[in-house]
């Protein structure tokens, strides 16, 4: 089951989370020069080795790129490889695109499989077509996937050009003079709880006594929640 949330008259927004970690200070054993020097040489070797390899990988990429800017690659490099505990998994190319142009937007929503965002039909006078956005996908996506297929290949790094059908988010601006009219939908976690239902509407006034944030960019926001 899928959640989308959608918004109309809004502002698709982020939330920034910075966590800091504090590390205990603990005793280790010493060790001797030359058991240090090989260690050192060994880390060092590893190093290099994984950051050639990536580095090798992501050149091949960048000229691809060069070439077709608006495409999407994934990068896996192992953990196995670079001796660390992270993502494995990071894209390279266009993963927000953004559109000039309606056609143009329209040509890549015509790829997705999910619904999209398209200009209303009673769209009230005055108001011209700005710009639209996307949310392409989480690079976490496609680990899986990539970790799979890095395997049969028996590759430690591996690259794929990505053919995204499904947006994390839709963005389309309308303008009258300083008027802004902006239609959005945000597709939410299908393990998200959300306690909305039905449509909820807020004046700028309202939202300007919630947050100051909205003081310097008032607006009117109706938002709804639907799954399927």
């Amino acid at each position: 089951m899928k959640s989308t949330m959608k918004l109309t008259i809004a502002t698709l927004s982020g939330i920034l989370f910075i966590s800091s970690v504090h590390f205990t200070a603990m005793a280790a054993p010493s060790l001797a020069p030359s058991e240090m020097m090989m260690k050192t040489a060994a880390a060092k070797k590893n190093e290099s080795k994984a950051e050639k390899l990536e580095k090798e990988e992501t050149a091949k990429i960048d000229k691809l790129l060069a070439k077709n800017p608006e495409d999407l690659y994934a990068v896996y490099v192992s953990n196995e490889l670079t001796k660390t505990k992270g993502m494995e998994v990071f894209f390279k190319g266009n993963v927000q695109p953004k559109y000039d142009s309606y056609k143009d937007y329209l040509k890549k929503a015509s790829t997705l499989k999910d619904g999209v965002l398209q200009q209303p039909a009673d769209l009230p006078e005055g108001y011209e077509f700005v710009t639209a956005a996307m949310k392409g996908p989480n690079s976490g996506e496609y680990s899986a996937e990539m970790k799979a297929e890095a395997k049969k290949l028996g590759k430690q790094v591996y690259s794929k050009k990505i053919n995204w059908v499904h947006a994390r988010g839709i963005e389309l601006e309308y303008a009258n003079g300083e008027r802004k009219l902006i239609l959005g939908f945000m597709r939410l976690d299908p393990n998200e709880v959300v306690n909305q239902k039905g449509y909820v509407y807020q004046s700028a006034e309202e939202l300007s006594k919630k947050s100051k944030m909205y003081e310097k960019d008032p607006k009117n926001m109706l938002i709804w929640f639907e799954k399927g």
